[in-house]
């Protein structure tokens, strides 16, 4: 949790509260960390990890929509705040998706 939170914290995001939510509880098998919570203006968050060596496409991006779609669902409540962070090359389609779609993209 900490190599997620210190790239976090030094771009100034700072939590009230931040849990873990695993993937399987909305049916999915994709390997990506999935945290949810509160951060400091009292409103609902997001944040998607992936470490990975391949790139990341379009492709995966419109899973991880979906993906966000269902937890909406699951959590019954909208997310207002939408965070990724990258340790991994991202295609430059896919990062101009996710920030059209209101997403803060962090790459490390």
């Amino acid at each position: 949790m900490k190599s997620v939170l210190a790239p976090l914290q030094e771009r100034g995001y700072i939590f009230r509260r931040l849990e873990p939510f695993s993937p399987s509880l909305v049916g999915s098998r994709k390997r990506i960390k999935i945290y949810h919570g509160i951060d400091m203006q009292k409103r609902y968050l997001i944040l998607f990890a992936v470490k990975r060596k391949s790139t990341i496409l379009l492709k995966d991006v419109t899973e991880w929509l979906e993906l966000k779609s269902k937890i909406e669902n699951y959590l019954g409540y909208p997310i207002l705040q939408n965070l990724a962070l990258f340790e991994a090359p991202i295609c430059s389609k896919a990062k101009r998706m996710l920030e059209s779609e209101g997403w803060k993209v962090i790459e490390v």
